[in-house]
């Protein structure tokens, strides 16, 4: 009876192991795909692990991680059509628009006396004022 080899891929990036897992490779274990670590000093990780090839093809999980993070722009102008450079555009693009609804003000919406008025969370007393006098 030979002993097979169990070869492992784990990345922190939870955009790497979302196109991972869209690509169809298989996580280690169905039950616990994850590591959580808490250390002394409050530090949480978390670990995803993966089986090193893909099941059907035999890609490389390392390959698909740096196609995703140091190789990605490299690795999308020389192949634009390939399914890891839109999961890489999608990531960035959803990261980005993010950051903008973070970065934007919130309206925050006034009804008084039958009417409704929305203004931003950052508008300046003067502004209050001016747009008070439409309630």
């Amino acid at each position: 009876m030979s002993k097979q080899i169990l070869s492992l891929f784990s990345t922190q990036n939870i955009r790497v192991a979302t196109a991972l897992t869209t690509l169809g490779f298989k996580f280690e274990s169905d039950s616990a795909p994850v590591t959580r670590v808490v250390r002394n000093s409050g530090e949480e990780s978390t670990v995803f692990w993966f089986h090193s090839a893909h099941p059907e093809t035999g890609a490389s999980a390392d390959e698909v991680s740096r196609r995703m993070t140091t190789e990605a722009e490299a690795f999308a102008e020389a192949n634009p059509e390939h399914p890891v450079a839109y999961m890489h555009a999608y990531a960035a693009n959803y990261r980005e628009l993010l950051r903008v609804v973070k970065n934007t003000p919130r309206q925050v919406v006034i009804e008084r006396n039958g009417k409704i008025l929305s203004i931003s969370e950052n508008a300046t007393d003067a502004d209050k004022k001016r747009f008070a006098k439409f309630l």
